[in-house]
C-alpha cells in the first residue's frame, strides 16, 4: 500500500514540481530580460544626454560617432572606396610607371615605350607629382582643379582604373575597405563591383539587339553561353575572397579586425552602354545573384545625367521590370534621382525615382536627391513608405557632386514622411570621407538625437539584402521575434529557439550582433 501510494501521489507531485520549476525559470528569465532592458534604456538615455551636452563641438561629435556601432554601409562602390594613396602604393609594388607630363599611370609593359615615364617606386621622392595624382584621383583639392565637383568626381575613376580593374588587386581593395569599416565599428558591407564585364560585352555584341522582345533576347544570351560566364563570375568571386582573406590574415593568429566584417556584393551594371550590352549585363547580374549567396542583389551605376543614361532611362527600367518578374527573389537597388536642375532639363527630373520604384520595383533607392521635382512627390513618398523602399542617403557625395546640402537636401523630407532611410558613404576614397563622417554631418546639420542615429544604423541591416528573417517583429524596432524576446543580445548562450533563428538567418545574426555592440557602447564609462 505504501508503495502504491508512493506511485499514486509522488508522480503527480513530481510533475507539478517540474511544471512549477519551468514556470519559475521562465519568470526569472523574463524578469532578467526586463531588468536588462530597463538598464539598457537608462544607459541609452545617459548616452543621449552626453551627446546633447557636446553637440556644439564637432570634433567631439566625430569621436562619438566613430566609436558608435553603425551596422552596415550598404551603398559603397569598391573602386571608389579605396584611397588614392593605396592605389599608388600598389602601382609601385606592381611595376607601374608614371608619365611625368600627362600625370597618369602607365602599365608595366608600356614603361619603355612611354616618353617621360619613370618608375612609380620613385613617386615618394617626387612629391609634386605624387600629390598631383592624389588630387586627380579624388576630391581632395577639388576647389583648385578648375572643374565642377561632378566632373572631378566622375573623372577620378579613369585615373586609377588600370589598378582597380586588375584582377590581382581586387582582394586588397576589399581588405582595405573592410579594415576601415572595422576601425569605425561598421560590421557589414554591401560592396558594388563589376565581375565579367568584358566577357558580357563580347557576348552582347555577338547577338545584336531586339528591343521588342526581352524574352527572346534573354533566350539568345543563354543559348550563347551566358551561364558559363556566370560560372566564371563565381570563380572570380572565389579569387577575391581568397585574396581578401590572405590580405587580412584571416584564420591566423595575426588576423586583422576586417576579418570580422561581413561582406556581400552587389553586381553593378553601367547605364552608359548600348541597350543590348546593358540588357546582357542585367541578365548576367540576375543569374549571378540567383546562384551565388555572396551576391545579394544588383545595381545600376554611372552618371545619371549622361546623355545615354537620360535617353535610355525608361528603357532600362523596363528591362528591370521584365527581369524582376522572372526573378522576384533577386533584390534590386538603383541609383535614381541623383540629379539637379543645374545638370539636366526639367522634364528629366520628373520621373526617375518613380520609375525606379514602380517600373523596376526597386527595393532600395540610392541618393533620391531630385525627389521634390518629381510629379506628385508626396504621393510617391507615401508609396515608398507603404512598400518600405529605403533611401540610401549619401550626404557628402550629394554635396560635392550635386552641390546639394543642408536644408536643400531631401533627407528631412523623407524622414518626416516615414520613408525609411540610412546613411551611406558612396565613394569614401574619392570623397576623402568615411561612414562616420556621414553620421557626424547628419548629427550636426539635422539635429539628430542618439535614438535617431540608432534607427539609421538599424535600418542599414533591416533593409540590407542579407538573407533570412529579421530579428525584429517590425521595422519600428520595438520588439524582437518571439524566439528571442526573452534573450539578451550578446549573451553566450541564447535560448534554443533564439539560437535556431540566429543560425538560420544572416540578417538576424547581424542584427543580434549590432544590438550587442550597442549595449557595449552604451556601457562605456566616458559616456556616463
Amino acid at each position: 500500500m505504501s508503495k502504491r501510494m508512493s506511485k499514486g501521489v509522488n508522480l503527480p507531485l513530481c510533475f507539478g514540481l517540474l511544471v512549477g520549476s519551468a514556470l519559475v525559470v521562465s519568470r526569472v528569465a523574463a524578469q532578467d530580460a526586463e531588468t536588462a532592458q530597463l538598464a539598457q534604456t537608462r544607459s541609452e538615455e545617459q548616452v543621449s544626454a552626453w551627446l546633447e551636452r557636446h553637440r556644439d563641438r564637432p570634433p567631439v561629435v566625430r569621436a562619438f560617432v566613430q566609436r558608435m556601432p553603425k551596422g552596415g554601409d550598404i551603398h559603397t562602390h569598391l573602386s571608389g572606396a579605396v584611397y588614392a594613396e593605396h592605389y599608388l602604393a600598389w602601382g609601385a609594388a606592381d611595376g607601374y610607371c608614371v608619365d611625368a607630363v600627362a600625370i597618369k599611370l602607365v602599365l608595366p609593359q608600356d614603361c619603355s615605350k612611354t616618353p617621360n615615364a619613370f618608375p612609380a617606386t620613385e613617386l615618394f621622392k617626387r612629391s609634386g607629382i605624387y600629390n598631383a595624382l592624389i588630387d586627380r584621383w579624388s576630391l581632395r583639392n577639388s576647389l583648385f582643379t578648375g572643374k565642377s565637383g561632378h566632373d572631378q568626381f566622375f573623372q577620378a575613376f579613369d585615373g586609377f582604373d588600370l589598378i582597380s580593374s586588375s584582377p590581382t588587386r581586387k582582394g586588397d581593395m576589399v581588405a582595405e575597405v573592410a579594415k576601415r569599416a572595422a576601425s569605425q565599428h561598421v560590421s557589414y558591407l554591401e560592396l558594388l563591383l563589376t565581375t565579367q564585364g568584358s566577357a558580357m560585352q563580347q557576348l552582347a555584341r555577338s547577338i545584336g539587339w531586339n528591343p521588342n522582345n526581352f524574352a527572346e533576347q534573354r533566350r539568345q544570351l543563354l543559348a550563347k553561353g551566358l551561364m558559363s560566364i556566370v560560372a566564371d563570375g563565381k570563380q572570380e568571386l572565389d579569387r577575391i575572397e581568397r585574396q581578401t582573406a590572405t590580405a587580412l590574415k584571416c584564420g591566423t593568429v595575426k588576423a586583422q579586425a576586417g576579418c570580422n566584417v561581413t561582406i556581400r556584393f552587389l553586381q553593378q551594371t553601367t547605364r552608359l552602354k548600348a541597350p543590348n550590352e546593358v540588357f546582357a549585363q542585367f541578365v548576367y547580374a540576375f543569374e549571378l545573384a540567383k546562384t551565388d549567396r555572396r551576391v545579394v542583389g544588383i545595381n545600376l551605376v554611372a552618371p545619371e545625367d549622361h546623355p545615354i543614361a537620360l535617353r535610355d532611362y525608361t528603357l532600362q527600367m523596363e528591362m528591370l521590370q521584365f527581369l524582376h518578374r522572372q526573378f522576384p527573389e533577386v533584390k534590386v537597388s538603383l541609383h535614381a534621382g541623383e540629379l539637379t536642375l543645374r545638370l539636366v532639363p526639367l522634364e528629366d527630373l520628373r520621373f526617375h525615382i518613380r520609375q525606379a520604384v514602380e517600373l523596376a520595383q526597386a527595393d532600395r533607392i540610392g541618393h533620391g536627391v531630385d525627389l521634390l521635382y518629381e510629379d506628385d512627390p508626396f504621393a510617391l513618398m507615401e508609396r515608398m513608405r507603404q512598400r518600405e523602399v529605403l533611401v540610401e542617403i549619401c550626404l557628402s557625395s550629394n554635396e560635392t557632386i550635386l552641390n546639394v546640402q543642408g536644408q536643400n537636401h531631401p533627407f528631412l523630407t523623407y524622414w518626416a514622411a516615414g520613408v525609411p532611410v540610412t546613411l551611406a558613404s558612396d565613394d569614401e576614397g574619392i570623397a576623402r570621407v568615411d561612414l562616420s563622417h556621414e553620421y557626424q554631418l547628419a548629427t550636426l546639420r539635422y539635429g539628430l538625437k542618439y535614438g535617431d542615429l540608432k534607427r539609421l544604423a538599424r535600418n542599414s541591416l533591416e533593409y540590407s539584402f542579407l538573407a533570412g528573417q529579421s530579428l525584429w517583429q517590425s521595422s519600428k524596432f520595438e520588439t524582437m521575434q518571439t524566439a528571442c524576446a526573452d534573450d539578451r543580445p550578446g549573451s553566450i548562450s541564447p535560448s534554443k529557439g533564439c539560437a535556431a533563428l540566429l543560425q538560420g538567418s544572416d540578417r538576424a545574426r547581424a542584427q543580434w550582433q549590432l544590438e550587442a555592440d550597442f549595449a557595449e557602447f552604451e556601457a562605456l564609462p566616458w559616456l556616463h
